[in-house]
């Protein structure tokens, strides 16, 4: 019997396994305006998508290919995020963090860092938490129902990286200072701590803080069991110098789900490391690469949706996965 030749292979939906991982084209792709993206998030289940240019932010339904309401005028927006319960989503100029209503626009509050440069932001799941990790070395928790604030030091260097269980009550930090910890919101009190050979670019946790990724900026690239207060698999990967812009737990904690500056869309094994699947992200005619900023997965639909920083949302199928 004939092999299957690559470009056949390309060419079905339910895509190939190349050596050990899944690859398989974009099912439908869309583009959000025109021109470069400062930031951009996706809702839970990809439904919506929040844009941010220049001069302007837009929130998107994916759905319907529409803007949800009116763009709202603001510029140099460099962070943004929406809750996973799509109610609010928060923008970033790095000096202050508004929040805005998914159904409106209406602002629901804003708040100023003060002195502090704001380097990365994370929000509960219900939008009633903003966690702000300092290019101080400090964090600060906001709850926006009660507009309390409460300032941490638990790192000597910059805090590059955040991420906050789905119920905004524990948190985990990564610093330039070589360490990530997990800690407790409402107390500040640190839970558990990890050393790293350099400094630590990217944290993510899962929905109830039994399992931790994180990246520093060489050569680790680990998974952390946090029930057991012990480092469990790492990314099945020779390269270094890897960096991911956003990454997930997802199909119930047994793959990660990450989104890379070099187009590059992947889902990865965490009980091994090993890569299972990977997409390519388009390419905007001229361009050298995409920046995939989101991503997001809808375990129902059975698809991967991903953003780039031109504003092209893609969407990728993985029922042969599931």
């Amino acid at each position: 019997m004939k092999k299957i030749s690559a470009i056949a292979c390309s060419l079905l939906l339910t895509g190939c396994f190349w050596g050990s991982h899944f690859e398989a084209p974009a099912s439908s792709q869309k583009q959000h305006g025109s021109g470069l993206v400062q930031s951009s998030d996706l809702s839970h289940d990809g439904a919506l998508s929040i844009i941010a240019r220049q001069n302007e932010v837009c929130l998107w339904s994916n759905l319907s290919d529409k803007k949800v309401f009116p763009c709202i005028a603001e510029g140099n927006i460099e962070l943004s995020g929406i809750a996973e319960n799509a109610s609010v989503f928060y923008i970033s100029n790095r000096l202050s963090v508004s929040l805005f209503s998914t159904n409106s626009g209406k602002p629901l509050g804003a708040w100023s860092s003060g002195e502090n440069i704001i380097r990365d932001i994370a929000i509960s799941n219900d939008g009633e938490t903003l966690l702000l990790g300092y290019r101080s070395g400090k964090t600060e928790v906001i709850n926006v129902r009660t507009n309390s604030r409460a300032l941490y030091k638990l790192h000597d260097l910059d805090v590059n990286t955040v991420a906050l269980s789905a119920d905004g009550r524990t948190a985990m930090t990564g610093s330039s200072d070589k360490f990530a910890k997990l800690w407790d919101v409402q107390t500040g009190k640190e839970l558990q701590s990890y050393k790293f050979s350099t400094r630590v670019n990217h944290v993510s946790l899962n929905a109830d803080a039994t399992k931790a990724f994180v990246l520093d900026s060489v050569d680790a690239r680990q998974f952390i069991d946090l029930k057991a207060h012990e480092l469990s698999s790492s990314l099945s990967t020779f390269g270094n110098f890897i960096e991911f812009n956003q990454s997930v737990f997802i199909n119930n904690d047994q793959w990660l789900l990450t989104a890379s500056p070099n187009q590059k869309v992947q889902i990865w094994r965490v009980a091994d490391g090993d890569l299972i699947a990977k997409f390519m992200a388009n390419k905007v005619d001229g361009r050298n690469r995409a920046s995939v900023l989101s991503i997001a997965v809808n375990e129902s639909k059975q698809v991967i949706i991903s953003e780039t920083n031109d504003g092209v949302v893609e969407t990728w199928p993985i029922n042969t996965l599931l």
